[in-house]
């Protein structure tokens, strides 16, 4: 596992360390998305995640949880396929 340190600005902007930006294809002006999971953030670029997908998949599981009662694990690993 790689891991660079990068400083949050007084405007909360990051720097996404160079490794991690040549790596993954981030782009100046790129959009990204952030996903609040329970142990952090996620982060993934918006051209590898269609909105309407993830708009889609976050109103089912919101409605998922209370009709089933999944824990947030259980609907992570429903969700996970969205993100590979």
């Amino acid at each position: 596992m790689k891991f660079e340190i990068s400083k949050i600005t007084e405007r909360g902007q990051v720097t996404i360390p160079e490794i991690f930006r040549k790596k993954y294809g981030f782009m100046g002006g790129d959009r990204v998305v952030f996903i609040e999971k329970d142990k952090g953030l996620f982060l993934r670029s918006s051209r590898e995640v269609d909105m309407n997908d993830l708009e889609e998949m976050f109103k089912k599981t919101a409605k998922l949880k209370p009709k089933n009662n999944l824990t947030a694990e259980q609907m992570d690993i429903l969700n996970e396929g969205m993100f590979r």
